[in-house]
């Protein structure tokens, strides 16, 4: 009986939250990648374009995770899909049109401080010129493929996994967990240091930030798509090591000092980046723009209440944790 306390909380007898998210994060092919030994890091930028295998390739993998998500949701807890955080709720689309002001926004930010600190020139992209409708075909793809990808790692990290460890233990548990998991899934990308490795976490806390504010992933993947789509598409800057479009619409150096810039790794591996993701972090925190979604985001007999500090949307946290 005891042996089985540990898996079931004998108050609700529902799987208790940590063995529920451990059922998502070991069904999730980040974590799966993280077990396979990868090859030697590349010491230069990758670069590449959109392509249909890989806009499908990532259309699978948001399936299977949506899947592995309803699997959960439905069974383990009795909650509708919905509540991933996904759902059409009033508003919804304000969300995303927020998030994308605000990638963009940041990022525009963070390239003016690193022509201030005399590390980054930014020129217009001459092909750009030359072959409009080629740069534009390929920036559009971009986009696209930053959607995509933005969507399938907000609905690994701040999805299904995520939310229910919140369900059962305080914010800081699954915030602080997911963030260094998505620190460590870049570890191997090119050009990577362990600058650029805690930037990548403190970018986890911020995307955290960003759902918990708002209660849906609608957000925090606009923040996420529209971050690195400004970064690679429209300024040419490697995006985690990447560069993505092979044409963008401008071009931006990323040299001495490289504290600043991040050099080859791109601008997420430098400390212009750390101080804007900080205080962005922040902001999006007390925002009073921003509210929770009215979606469900937790079970009536669920095993702890999720306990947060934030400013908005307190109350509408208290009901969700009141329901009998």
């Amino acid at each position: 009986m005891r042996l089985l306390g540990l898996f079931l909380d004998p108050a609700t007898r529902r799987v208790r939250s940590g063995w529920r998210a451990a059922f998502a994060l070991a069904l999730s092919p980040p974590f799966v990648a993280l077990l396979v030994p990868a090859g030697g890091e590349a010491a230069e930028p990758r670069s590449f374009d959109a392509s249909a295998g890989l806009l499908i390739g990532y259309g699978l993998l948001i399936g299977w995770m949506a899947l592995v998500s309803w699997v959960g949701l439905r069974f383990l807890e009795g909650l509708p899909f919905r509540s991933l955080g996904y759902g059409f709720h009033r508003g919804w689309w304000k969300d995303v049109w927020k998030g994308v002001g605000v990638g963009v926004l940041m990022i525009v930010a963070v390239v003016l401080l690193q022509m201030a600190g005399g590390g980054t020139r930014v020129t217009v992209n001459p092909i750009a010129l030359e072959s409009p409708g080629r740069v534009l075909g390929q920036v559009g793809g971009a986009l696209g493929l930053f959607i995509l990808a933005g969507a399938f790692e907000e609905i690994v990290y701040r999805g299904y996994a995520f939310q229910t460890l919140l369900r059962g233990t305080s914010a800081g548990v699954p915030i602080l967990f997911f963030s260094i998991f998505f620190g460590l899934m870049h570890w191997n990308n090119p050009s990577r240091t362990f600058f650029s490795t805690a930037n990548t976490v403190l970018a986890g806390i911020w995307l955290s930030i960003a759902y918990l504010k708002t209660r849906n992933l609608w957000f925090p993947t606009a923040l996420h798509f529209a971050w690195n789509w400004a970064q690679g598409a429209l300024f040419g800057i490697p995006v985690s090591g990447l560069l993505v479009p092979r044409q963008p619409l401008l071009l931006s150096s990323t040299g001495a000092p490289l504290w600043l810039t991040g050099g080859s790794y791109g601008s997420e591996g430098g400390a212009a980046t750390t101080l804007v993701l900080a205080l962005a972090t922040i902001l999006i925190w007390r925002a009073n723009w921003l509210t929770a979604s009215a979606e469900p985001a937790a079970s009536p007999d669920d095993d702890a209440p999720v306990r947060l500090n934030l400013a908005e949307g307190e109350e509408e946290e208290e009901k969700r944790n009141t329901w009998k």
